[in-house]
């Protein structure tokens, strides 16, 4: 079922005036399918209705069904990416999130209920990809400059503190990411 197919359903459904066994069971699937949690009946008279509401207002605001995600957060956790401070549940955790928190914090697995099995494979990956985006310039330049009789790490820094790529300077965070790789490209000359 698509987006506009499930908007359609749900109008009917708002418009109906009572809700039969299968209306109920057509909004119990919806839940699913666009929210990606379990419809659970409770004892409230309005728990369809409510989840009639849920499902049509989040199709409208996002335009799509909520993604699946391989992971799970353990019950009442809650992560924040540390690359833009966003909090996440088990209702907005995408695999890219999940991955991505535990490339830089792998030790957070535990809060995770569920994970593939590969999980560690597929974080291995993330991290490799990134280091793929590295400045192969930059990093020639610092194997030049690491190589300079009596250069440390820190006046490789305090030299390339303002370097620029593309018209843009070089955050820390990136640079010390190019240097452990121009040590590492230097290691390997070595062997």
């Amino acid at each position: 079922m698509g987006v506009s197919e499930a908007i359609n359903r749900l109008e009917e459904l708002r418009g109906a005036s009572t809700l039969s066994n299968s209306d109920k069971s057509d909004i119990a699937l919806l839940y699913g399918t666009v929210l990606g949690k379990t419809f659970v009946k409770t004892s409230c008279s309005d728990c369809y209705r409510d989840a009639i509401i849920e499902i049509y207002l989040y199709l409208k605001k996002n335009g799509k069904m909520k993604e699946k995600s391989n992971y799970s957060l353990k019950a009442g956790a809650l992560i924040q990416d540390s690359f833009g401070g966003n909090m996440y549940t088990n209702d907005n955790l995408t695999d890219e999130v999940a991955e991505k928190f535990l490339a830089s914090n792998p030790k957070g697995i535990a809060f995770f209920a569920s994970q593939p099995n590969d999980w560690e494979d597929r974080v291995a990956k993330r991290i490799a990809s990134k280091t793929k985006t590295l400045n192969d310039a930059l990093v020639a330049s610092l194997v030049e400059e690491l190589g300079k009789e009596g250069a440390t790490v820190d006046t490789v820094k305090e030299a390339f503190k303002n370097y620029e790529i593309d018209g843009k300077k070089v955050t820390a965070k990136a640079l010390d990411s190019h240097i452990k790789a121009a040590q590492e490209a230097i290691a390997n000359k070595g062997e």
